[in-house]
C-alpha cells in the first residue's frame, strides 16, 4: 500500500477510464519495453543481465516521464537468467542468439507433431512434462526419459525411481534447483520495486497475463503453420485443444491476478489477424473460447486487457458487440481506431495506437498531428487511453517526448 495522493490520482483516472467514466484528462499509458535501455545509452545485453542497472533506467523513465501507470522490466526482460540457465529454446536476446543490442525475438516452432495431439488432449500435465519441456528446455531433455506419472496409481512402483538413476537427472536436478532460486529472487525483486514505483506514484497496469486458447497452440504447440493446417485437417482436435486449454488460461489468469491485487489481465492476441484465417474460422475457432475466457474473467471482476496485434478491422465488429460492457481494453494496433471508437460507443475501453512508423521514422510535429487526432475523434466522452501502437522500443526519444507533452498540454476534457 501507498499513500501517495500521487498514485490515488493516476489509478482513479486509469480504472475509470478503463470503465467509460470520463476523467479529468486523457491518461498516457505506452508500453516500454527496451525503450529505458536504449534510451539511457545502456548496453542491451549488459541490462538484461543486471537487474540493478533495469531497476535504475525504468526509475529513471519514471522520473522524467511521469507516466499514468507503472511500466515493469520483469516481465520477459528480467527473466532472461533463467532462460538462459535451463536453455530455453523460443527466446533469442542480446547476446544470446542476437547482436548485444537487439530486441528479444521469439522462435516459434512445431513442438508437437499431429499425431500427439492425443496425448495431450489425454493428459496435458504429462504432455507437457515429459514431451514439451524436454522440447522447449533443452536442459531438461533427460524428462523424456521417465515414464508416466500416471503409472504411480501402486504407489510403490520401483521401475519409476529407477529411471532417474540416469546421471543425466543430476544436472536436470541442479538446474531446477538453480531455475527455482533465480525465480524466488527476482520475484522478490519485483514485489520490491512495484511497491517503489508505487512509492513514487505510479499504479501497475496490469497484474497478470494469459493467452487466447487458440495463440497457445498455435504459438507454443502446433506452430503457424500447424494451426492453419489443423484448421481444415484436424478442425475437432483444434477445437478439443482449445477447450482443453480454456480452464488453464483462466485458472492462471484468476490466481495471478488475486496475488497482485491488481484486477485487470492483459491478453495479447497474436493469430486473431486478418488474413490468418476466414472470418467463419475467426467467429468457429478463436473468439469462442477467448470470449468465454473473458467472461471468466469478468466474473471474478477482472478486466481483460486485449492487445489486439496486426489489423483486425473484420474481427472488430464482433468482438466489441460480444464484449462484457465496460470492463474490457482493447488495445490496437494498427486497426483503424477511428472506425473502432464508432463501433464501442458505451462497451469498451479503446487504447492506442501512435504508430511505431511514426514514432520510428517520423517528427515531433507527426506524432502531435496523429495525438491530435486521437484525442479529437476517440477520446471524446472518455474510455480512451494514449499509447503506441505496440511499444515504445526503438522510437525516436523527440518523438515520445512530443506524444507526452501533447498528451498532456491538449488531452485534457
Amino acid at each position: 500500500m501507498t499513500t501517495n495522493p500521487a498514485f490515488e490520482a493516476r489509478q482513479k483516472r486509469y480504472y475509470d477510464t478503463i470503465v467509460l467514466k470520463k476523467t479529468d484528462m486523457v491518461p498516457i499509458t505506452p508500453m516500454v519495453d527496451t525503450f529505458p535501455i536504449r534510451y539511457y545509452g545502456a548496453n542491451m545485453a549488459q541490462a538484461l543481465n543486471d537487474h540493478k542497472l533495469l531497476e535504475d533506467l525504468w526509475i529513471r523513465y519514471h522520473e522524467e516521464f511521469q507516466p499514468d501507470v507503472a511500466d515493469t522490466p520483469y516481465m520477459i526482460n528480467g527473466f532472461f537468467d533463467i532462460a538462459d540457465r535451463l536453455d530455453f529454446t523460443l527466446l533469442k536476446w542480446a547476446g544470446h542468439g542476437l547482436p548485444e543490442e537487439a530486441s528479444y525475438q521469439f522462435v516459434e516452432s512445431e513442438m508437437m507433431p499431429p499425431e500427439e495431439y492425443d496425448w495431450f488432449l489425454s493428459d496435458p500435465s504429462d504432455y507437457m512434462f515429459r514431451r514439451m519441456f524436454p522440447r522447449v528446455y533443452g536442459t531438461l531433455a533427460p524428462l523424456a526419459k521417465l515414464p508416466t506419472i500416471a503409472a504411480s496409481y501402486y504407489f510403490f512402483t520401483p521401475f519409476i525411481w529407477a529411471a532417474l538413476a540416469d546421471p543425466a537427472f543430476l544436472e536436470v536436478g541442479r538446474a531446477l534447483v538453480d531455475a527455482g532460486n533465480m525465480a524466488a529472487k527476482t520475484i522478490g525483486e519485483f514485489v520490491v520495486f512495484h511497491q517503489k514505483l508505487a512509492d513514487m506514484g505510479f499504479p501497475m497496469a496490469q497484474g497478470a497475463m494469459t493467452q487466447a486458447p487458440l495463440d497457445i497452440v498455435g504459438d507454443y504447440l502446433r506452430g503457424i503453420k500447424g494451426m492453419l493446417v489443423d484448421l481444415r485437417r484436424r478442425p475437432e482436435k483444434l477445437l478439443a485443444a482449445c477447450d482443453k486449454l480454456l480452464p488453464v488460461m483462466l485458472e492462471l489468469a484468476v490466481s495471478s491476478a488475486k496475488i497482485s491485487g491488481v484486477p485487470i489481465c492483459f491478453i495479447p492476441l497474436h493469430k486473431c489477424m486478418d488474413g490468418f484465417m476466414s472470418q467463419e474460422q475467426f467467429e468457429k475457432f478463436y473468439w469462442p473460447t477467448l470470449l468465454e475466457l473473458m467472461r471468466g474473467l469478468v466474473a471474478e471482476k477482472i478486466h481483460p486487457y486485449l492487445l489486439v496485434e496486426g489489423v483486425c478491422d473484420t474481427r472488430l465488429p464482433v468482438m466489441i458487440r460480444d464484449a462484457p460492457p465496460a470492463m474490457c481494453i482493447y488495445h490496437l494496433e494498427n486497426s483503424d481506431i477511428f472506425k473502432a471508437k464508432k463501433l464501442a460507443r458505451d462497451k469498451v475501453c479503446l487504447r492506442g495506437n501512435v504508430p511505431v512508423s511514426i514514432l520510428m521514422t517520423g517528427t515531433p510535429d507527426d506524432v502531435r498531428a496523429y495525438c491530435k487526432r486521437l484525442i479529437d475523434e476517440v477520446a471524446p466522452g472518455g474510455g480512451f487511453l494514449m499509447d503506441t501502437g505496440v511499444n515504445l522500443t526503438e522510437a525516436k526519444p523527440e518523438n515520445v517526448k512530443a506524444m507526452f507533452e501533447y498528451t498532456r498540454e491538449h488531452g485534457v476534457y
